[in-house]
């Protein structure tokens, strides 16, 4: 991967919020020479009271979902034109990943979709955009649907 342009970090996952951002980044801020790291954490599954049998088959089914992600995010960015880019999976909470891997990797910018939970939801269940905005050293874009 070149080492040229601005680096930004998209958090991606499944939903359309994540697509959306990820669309309206290149839209409207992309660069030719921007460098351009997605993470993506997967769902993480209660393996507790699994059988080994049913924890394989849920282990093989996160697989193919990410590779799934990763194979569209792929495909997304060479449509683009964005040459420089990796996909980088994370284990954990998608909020502390994000700003993880824009620490290590010294972000010049991250993008991450908004599901547009309330204020109620938000305060109980965490919003992913929020922690992002609350604990990033570089600027945040945050997508609203």
């Amino acid at each position: 991967m070149a080492e040229g342009g601005r680096k930004v970090v998209i958090g991606v996952d499944e939903s359309s919020f994540a697509e959306e951002a990820f669309n309206f980044y290149a839209e409207n801020f992309l660069k030719e020479d921007d460098v351009i790291i997605l993470v993506h954490t997967p769902e993480r599954y209660n393996f507790v009271d699994a059988s080994p049998h049913v924890h394989r088959e849920l282990l093989e089914e996160i697989k193919q979902k990410v590779e799934t992600l990763e194979d569209k995010y792929s495909k997304k960015m060479e449509d683009c034109g964005i040459r420089h880019g990796k996909f980088v999976k994370k284990h954990g909470d998608a909020g502390e990943a994000i700003i993880a891997v824009a620490e290590k990797e010294k972000a010049n910018l991250i993008v991450t979709g908004c599901r547009g939970m309330g204020l109620l939801r938000r305060t109980f269940l965490g919003s992913v955009s929020d922690y992002v905005m609350h604990h990033a050293h570089c600027p945040v874009l945050v997508c609203r649907k």
